[in-house]
């Protein structure tokens, strides 16, 4: 069996996926646009409809967008294929599998719910935590920002994962060891918490070096206004990209929006990634999402510690068991 593997993004900040889920579909917006175009038109015919239909795309990098994704939608994702997306406030990924063609949405009027042109689908296997999601799939999920897009090359993977195969922990089928898992999960959370302010501007330094960041030293922390690390990407999950970091440890405190809208006025035009030892308030994740803000918190840093690649100082203090040198 072969097929393809899709993300989907269900509303800022999720505020989507209840309705989703109580319908067991995934769906895009574009209200006004003709679902028989999205279905079988050309993307010439879908692109000169949706200029004039949508006048508030006046660019055409804004009418090809959406006419791109409007049309991977309804005419490139077939029944079969995978479509994972990422709830939020939940703080974990749903993998389904499409069981219909692109339909337009014509029950429960009443409820405004931006989902108008959707497709059926099957849940493959239970809600995976972001934090044990594969790591070849959660920069694919997490950093696109658009409404559908493919995930290349990932249809083994995820039906590994959907069938119980995966060699992750998530997906074992095996209780006592998922039970072991999240036993040792909870004791690395437990040791991150009790590093203190500095040690956890290091240990992000290091995470962000581990996935091929270049970070100056010289310049991390201190009297720095606002913005503790910058990291420089050329690859991997992040992208090409500048990426700023705020790093704050407010002991049994999580962080509110207002805190992180005031330190986005700072960051320029840069990516902006904010952690919070102790996690986000829901509006901080809620409105984060919708403004393109990666959050982080100490049960995100759980398998990165568990590499042993933080410098020797932070494993002599975590004095955690290593999996790979």
């Amino acid at each position: 069996m072969s097929g393809r593997v899709w993300g989907i993004k269900l509303g800022s900040g999720g505020r989507c996926v209840p309705f989703c889920e109580r319908h067991h579909i995934v769906g895009v917006g574009w209200a006004t646009i003709d679902a028989r175009l999205v279905k079988s038109g050309t993307r010439d015919q879908l692109w000169s409809h949706v200029k004039q239909t949508w006048a508030s795309y006046t660019k055409n990098r804004e009418i090809g967008g959406a006419t791109g994704q409007l049309f991977r939608f309804g005419q490139e994702c077939n029944e079969g294929d995978y479509v994972l997306y990422y709830d939020p406030p939940a703080k974990h990924v749903r993998i389904c599998r499409i069981v219909s063609a692109p339909l337009y949405r014509a029950f429960n009027m009443e409820d405004k719910t931006d989902i108008w042109h959707y497709r059926r689908v099957e849940y493959a296997c239970a809600p995976i935590p972001i934090l044990d999601l594969h790591g070849s799939l959660k920069g694919s999920l997490l950093g696109p920002r658009m409404s559908f897009w493919e995930i290349d090359g990932a249809f083994q993977t995820v039906d590994l994962i959907a069938c119980g195969k995966s060699p992750g922990f998530t997906a074992a089928p095996d209780p006592d060891l998922e039970t072991a898992y999240h036993q040792l999960k909870d004791l690395v959370i437990r040791r991150a918490h009790a590093l203190n302010d500095d040690d956890w501007e290091w240990l992000v330094v290091d995470y962000m070096k581990a996935q091929g960041a270049i970070v100056d030293e010289r310049l991390v922390g201190g009297n720095r206004p606002i913005i503790d690390v910058e990291a420089r990407f050329g690859h991997g999950e992040f992208g090409e990209e500048v990426w700023r970091l705020q790093v704050k440890r407010y002991q049994g405190r999580a962080v509110d929006w207002p805190e992180i809208e005031h330190d986005l006025r700072h960051v320029g035009d840069a990516n902006f990634c904010y952690v919070s030892v102790f996690g986000f308030s829901d509006q901080a994740r809620q409105k984060s999402d919708a403004e393109d803000i990666r959050l982080l918190e100490a049960g995100d840093f759980v398998l990165f510690l568990l590499g042993g690649k933080v410098r020797s100082r932070l494993r002599e203090k975590l004095q955690l068991p290593i999996w790979a040198a």
